[in-house]
Formats: structure tokens, sequence, C-alpha cells
């Protein structure tokens, strides 16, 4: 395969650009060894979340376990005696799909930064040596931005789990199926994580010229009810609590975004001037 497309000669993001050819037969050789390196990576997490699901599970029940007694009364006496912080199954499946959660998630930690190489590293005979540049520090950033939502989804979860069982009446007791709790945890994390990828994506485009902070300027209204809308989309709970938790560090990485993209518009502007002159 022989990348064909450069950028116009003259511009700042010119370089010459060789692409190495390889046959298909190299191509599939490649892209098999990448995908056997991958899925050992994930199956070796996999196995060492399942050694340690118990730990892992004692940290996931943490929001729970941290709420007024008044509202897990009713799952803590169904958990028996000795139990300060119980949930329950309600299902014969329930132990084996908790402990198969438990060390899925183990398996994405482990195995996501050396997916993300692998993937790297097949597609990098494609790149452009200003593409290979910025690779790397972006795959680095996104690992690190999603690691950043998740652990600020557990700033979250105890807040949105106090405000909906708050709702229920004196007669009614809240009782926690942990399958369900857990995946309600899950849910929380995920969507943060994702959601903290959110200003990577803007400086891509800024990079690639799709977008520019004027143009983000002039979309911030739009931007900030966007926010809004995947709060409530992506927290499971759909409550204010987590929608608002969300949304306020999206409109932050918006701005931050912005001031990127003006940056990076700058610094084309300069290097343009010297080519000119």
């Amino acid at each position: 395969m022989t990348a064909t497309a450069t950028p116009r000669s003259g511009s700042p993001e010119y370089e010459e650009y060789a692409g190495e050819e390889m046959t298909l037969v190299e191509h599939l050789r490649e892209l098999r060894s990448r995908l056997f390196k991958s899925v050992f990576a994930i199956l070796a997490g996999f196995a060492v979340g399942f050694a340690f699901s118990n730990q892992v599970l004692d940290l996931l029940s943490e929001p729970y376990c941290n709420l007024p007694e008044e509202l897990r009364r009713g799952t803590d006496a169904l958990g028996g005696a000795g139990q300060e912080c119980a949930l329950v199954t309600l299902r014969v499946l329930d132990p084996f799909f908790i402990t198969l959660k438990a060390s899925a998630i183990v398996a994405v930690v482990i195995a996501a930064p050396v997916v993300c190489y692998q993937i790297l590293r097949f597609v990098t005979p494609g790149l452009r040596p200003i593409e290979r540049r910025y690779s790397i520090p972006f795959i680095v950033a996104s690992q690190v931005l999603f690691a950043l939502g998740a652990a600020f989804s557990f700033f979250v979860i105890p807040r949105a789990l106090e405000f909906l069982l708050g709702f229920a009446p004196d007669r009614f007791v809240p009782v926690l199926n942990g399958n369900d709790y857990l995946t309600f945890v899950l849910r929380t994390m995920m969507g943060f994580g994702i959601s903290f990828e959110f200003p990577l994506v803007l400086m891509i485009l800024s990079l690639m010229g799709i977008v520019t902070a004027a143009g983000l300027r002039g979309a911030r209204r739009y931007a900030i009810f966007g926010t809004f809308v995947a709060g409530a989309v992506l927290t499971p709970g759909g409550d204010p609590f987590s929608m608002m938790f969300l949304a306020l560090p999206l409109i932050v990485f918006y701005e931050v975004a912005a001031v990127f993209a003006w940056f990076i518009e700058r610094r084309r502007a300069r290097a343009e001037a010297t080519l000119a002159g």
C-alpha cells in the first residue's frame, strides 16, 4: 500500500513522504500478528481480572457502601448478619455475570494500551511523518482522558445514587440487585470516560483544518446545549446531578479546544508568513 495524498507544497505541514509498499500477503500477515498480540493482551488481562475479581468488586461497591445507612437498609438486611454493606443477586446466573464484568474491566484497563499500540503500528506505514509525530501523544492522551473520566465518575455515582434512591417512599425499601448495580456503575464510567475524549476529537479536527477557533466560538451556545443533552443521554440514571457534572467538564474542554485551535492557527500563519518572506 502506497500513500499518494500529500499536503500542498509550501504549507507548514508539507513534508516529503515515501510510502512503504507492502503486498497483500504482507498486509494480512501484519494484521494477523497485530490481532494475535491484541487478543493475547485481552486474555491476559481477563485472567488477571478473574484472579482479582473480589478486589475489583469491592472497589466498585464503594459508591453504594458510602451511602447513608437508611438508603441501603433493605439490601443490608437481606445480606444477613455480619454484612455491613451487601448487594443481593436475584437470578442464578447473576454471580457469574458479575464476576465476568469485573474481569472484563481489568482486561480493558490492561489491554487498551497494548491494543492501541498495535493499531498504531499497523497504520504507521501509511502515515506521513507529521502524522506519526502526533500519533503517539494523542494515543497517550486518549488513555489518560478516559481514565480521568472514569475516575471522575466515582465522584458523581454516590450523589446520583443518593438522589435516585431518596425518592423511595417510607413504605418502600430499596433493594439493589448486584448485577443491575454493577451495570449502572459501568455505564456511568463508560459515559464519563468516552465524554472526556471530546476535547481530543476537537483538537484533531483543528490540526486537520476542519474546525477553526472562530467556528468554535460561533457555535458555543449550541455546544453548551449539546453538552447537557449528552449528559442526559450518556448517564444511565438520567438524574440532574450526573447530567450537570458531565456537562460542566465538557464545556471547559470545549473552551480549551477553542484556545488550542486559535494557537494552531497562529502558528500556521507565522509559518506561512516565514515561507512567503
